[in-house]
């Protein structure tokens, strides 16, 4: 079943915003590369070939680019804010996990790492997934994900994805 434009072009934007988030935060938390002004090169003990990289055109398994998109794909949950179509702030939640709960009005999602968001559902509410049309089809104990808007203490789900 194929997403409205609407619902894709969020979808797209929260894969951005995870890419630039993660990229961020892995390059945070990564050695400086050998050679970095004031920087002593990483040691190496044991390796036959130190500066070597483990895939073609120079980058790492950890911080290439190949690795960005790995950690994009694995992303869990995330909290960003984007401008909407009238330049208003708003801040948009995201959410990949067990589906925990799940009713007419609302769905939650607990991630692999423990963090839990309920969702709540509206008749704008985007449902989608295999043999999954409306919110009524969503099960607990599916796996999928969430993305909504957040306005004060709770967050409209824009779209439901369920993987079964």
């Amino acid at each position: 079943m194929i997403l409205s434009r609407r619902v894709a072009l969020a979808v797209t934007g929260i894969a951005a915003a995870g890419v630039i988030g993660t990229a961020g935060v892995a390059m945070a938390g990564a050695p400086a590369p050998s050679g970095s002004p004031g920087t002593p090169a990483p040691s190496t003990s044991g390796s036959a070939a130190p500066d070597k990289p483990d895939h073609p055109g120079g980058r790492d398994r950890a911080g290439g680019r190949r690795g960005a998109l790995h950690r994009l794909a694995a992303g869990l949950h995330g909290e960003f804010v984007v401008k909407d179509k009238g330049g208003k702030f708003v801040t948009v939640i995201s959410a990949r996990g067990e589906i925990t709960a799940a009713s007419a009005t609302s769905v939650t999602i607990k991630a692999e790492d423990g963090f839990t968001a309920t969702f709540a559902v509206n008749a704008d509410t985007k449902v989608r997934g295999r043999d999954v049309d409306a919110i009524a089809d969503v099960k607990v104990g599916d796996r999928g994900g969430a993305v909504g808007v957040k306005s004060g203490d709770t967050i409209t789900a824009r779209a439901v994805i369920v993987r079964r």
